[in-house]
């Protein structure tokens, strides 16, 4: 049993920030699936580091300590170290899948990782060990730890969660019809204990809604992607997020709602949650420059003086326009986009729903 707090990779960063300067090893415990590797390759490029990815399921343990060959002037055996091993520069050398190494190679990786060295190897001294892999309980094939190994790690419990998730998404290209899924469906993004518990083979993960992500956007006819999802994510989830999938289909498209004005505008803007969250994910990624940021901005402002349903429109216009002021930061705009006219009318509208409350 992993007896730490579990934490989300938002609140694991600045934990690697510290550990990675003081060249502590860290272990990342956590289901299949939840983006253990993701972060390690995101810290890795965030600091411009070298990343070396050992898969140790893989690998046999002559394979991590080297082969023996005979030095013919000492007469004695030295041992020539793997070319996967750094031997100069900085970076990261990240054991992934440590857990399910066969034990003969995981007494290798520990002395890699608690000595710096292996055999007749040494690891650079700006390089940093981090290991990671899953627990007995989360189902997938895990030797027990040793507490000689486990003593001398720094351990993280990786828990997702579905806004941070969602934000990280946002960067990385997810599709809109994704991220809007997650948004009005959280329980979703990862259910590793009931999918053990109905003891169903395949469940959704953060990984498998990367690919669903891919999926959707390569392949338009229905009845495929129906096939293919629920054989990402399992027949229930697949379900579910063809149902959200289905309020969005009358989603016009973002280009449209941005040209328009008036009531055309009115009649474009969603009318449900899924449409609506469907129209925010989809302008943050849409958006390129000024005009647009504008244009949304306008549009965003009318989304909220509408509709006297039960719909969160004002939560949904506040998360709309951050991610359009993290999208005009991005671009280079966000000063022009801050002297606009449309960001005026938005500050003033906000004051006034902060005066009538």
């Amino acid at each position: 049993m992993i007896n730490t707090a579990p934490l989300t990779p938002a609140k694991l960063l600045p934990c690697l920030h510290t550990l990675h300067a003081l060249k502590m090893p860290a272990y990342l415990h956590g289901a299949p699936g939840i983006g253990k590797s993701s972060i390690i390759r995101d810290f890795a490029a965030s600091r411009g580091l070298e990343l070396i990815v050992l898969m140790l399921s893989q690998i046999e343990a002559a394979d991590l300590r080297g082969l023996p060959a005979l030095d013919h002037q000492t007469r004695r055996t030295r041992w020539y170290p793997p070319e996967f091993l750094p031997r100069e520069g900085a970076g990261i050398l990240f054991l992934d899948e440590l857990s399910a190494a066969e034990p003969r190679l995981q007494v290798a990786a520990y002395q890699l990782i608690l000595d710096r060295r292996v055999g007749d190897y040494r690891l650079p001294d700006d390089w940093w060990v981090v290991g990671a892999g899953n627990a007995p309980d989360d189902g997938a094939l895990a030797f027990e730890m040793g507490t000689a190994l486990a003593d001398r790690l720094v351990h993280f419990k990786v828990a997702p969660e579905a806004k941070e998730w969602v934000r990280w998404g946002q960067n990385h290209g997810i599709a809109p019809e994704v991220l809007t899924f997650i948004q009005v469906k959280p329980d979703f993004l990862e259910s590793n204990q009931l999918q053990q518990a109905n003891n169903q083979l395949i469940g959704p993960t953060p990984r498998s809604w990367e690919r669903v992500s891919r999926v959707i956007e390569a392949e338009k006819e229905r009845a495929n992607r129906e096939f293919l999802v629920a054989g990402i994510v399992g027949e229930a989830a697949a379900a579910e997020f063809f149902h959200v999938v289905e309020e969005m289909k009358d989603l016009p498209p973002v280009e449209k709602i941005l040209a328009a004005q008036g009531r055309e505008l009115d009649a474009l803007l969603p009318k449900n949650l899924a449409g609506l969250y469907g129209l925010t994910y989809s302008i943050a990624g849409y958006v390129g420059d000024l005009k647009d940021a504008k244009n949304a901005m306008r549009a965003l402002i009318r989304l909220g003086e509408i509709g006297d349903d039960n719909l969160p429109r004002a939560e949904i216009q506040a998360l709309a326009m951050e991610l359009l002021f993290e999208k005009a930061g991005k671009r280079g705009f966000l000063l022009q986009l801050g002297q606009s006219e449309e960001y005026s009318q938005y500050r003033e509208k906000a004051r006034q729903i902060v005066e009538l409350k």
